[in-house]
């Protein structure tokens, strides 16, 4: 209406200048009807529409949506139904949740003979982008006829940056108490290369080697050491029901020539719902050269029923 108006009145002034009054006002109805339906404002912004308001500083320099210049770079025109270049930055950036298992195991044996046995388990896994972090706990209790005949328990913590879908550099931290090794603490720091060797629809193999530092602190000594790391895991889904995980581990000490450790963990389980899972265990741990009067193999064998605190995201589409 505004420049409307102020054609009219240049109109007015134009005509006035030669004197002329009726040809003014005749000239002035004739320019108001034949704008009644022009739109002096620029295209496709109303004059009653608000202002737009400014984009956010650092992601699109041009001032309306859909602007061919984005991030400083000329790029096609945005689809103003789709998300902004840092919104859909923000979804990449969303982690999968935490996924939280407990596992328990539990005999006990009352008449001609008393015993009692108890498995504890927990894991924690959770994934970034370009991260992955997992820890694993377990605690094994033993009495027979009222005598303590097994006080142990294992930490194992691993932290994981992605270079690829096919390999990845790792930090490993293993904690570890045992009684009846003479162990009050065994603390493990090492790093290393962790690749992919086989990928098929059921079955996974990963191998990995490393280096890192060994400190043992015993009842009556303490050593520390260098050591190495070689090792391989797999996980096979045999059936639909059945699950087999292992884990290899071969520590060579760098210190003592021909001393080793090594850490073999076999995994089976099956599903009882959603949530519960049966688990069968097989944990060997051998060490070369142990404490006076203990044996190099250390044997666990133990099933337990797990439950799933947190339920796992849905696989990756294929």
């Amino acid at each position: 209406m505004m420049w409307r108006m102020l054609g009219a009145l240049l109109v007015s002034a134009s005509f006035a200048a030669a004197g002329e009054r009726e040809a003014t006002e005749d000239a002035v109805r004739t320019f108001l009807a034949a704008t009644e339906d022009v739109d002096f404002v620029r295209p496709g912004v109303s004059e009653e529409a608000p202002p737009v308001p400014p984009e956010e500083p650092g992601f699109t320099v041009a001032g309306a949506p859909g602007s061919l210049v984005e991030f400083g770079e000329l790029a096609r025109p945005r689809d103003p139904a789709q998300p902004r270049a840092y919104v859909t930055a923000a979804a990449e950036g969303t982690t999968s949740p935490w996924e939280i298992t407990g596992a328990l195991g539990f005999t006990l044996t009352d008449g001609n003979s008393d015993s009692i046995t108890l498995t504890v388990g927990a894991d924690a896994k959770r994934e970034w982008p370009r991260w992955k972090l997992g820890m694993k706990l377990g605690i094994l209790y033993a009495e027979s006829e009222d005598v303590q005949t097994a006080s142990e328990w294992l930490f194992f913590e691993r932290l994981e940056r992605k270079l690829s879908e096919r390999a990845t550099i790792f930090e490993d931290l293993l904690l570890e108490h045992d009684e009846e090794e003479d162990l009050r603490y065994r603390i493990q720091l090492t790093f290393g290369y962790n690749r992919r060797l086989v990928k098929k629809e059921t079955f996974e193999l990963w191998g990995n080697v490393g280096a890192g530092v060994l400190h043992e602190s015993f009842f009556d000594e303490d050593q520390t050491e260098a050591v190495a790391q070689l090792g391989i895991n797999f996980t096979w889904q045999i059936t639909k029901l059945l699950k087999y995980a292992q884990v290899i581990t071969f520590y060579p000490s760098l210190s003592e020539g021909g001393e080793f450790r090594m850490y073999w963990e076999s995994v089976f389980t099956t599903p009882l719902g959603e949530r519960f899972d049966l688990r069968f265990t097989i944990l060997d741990r051998y060490d070369s050269d142990p404490q006076p009067g203990v044996e190099n193999n250390d044997l666990t064998i133990a099933i337990s029923l797990a439950v799933k605190f947190t339920k796992p995201p849905p696989p990756p589409p294929k």
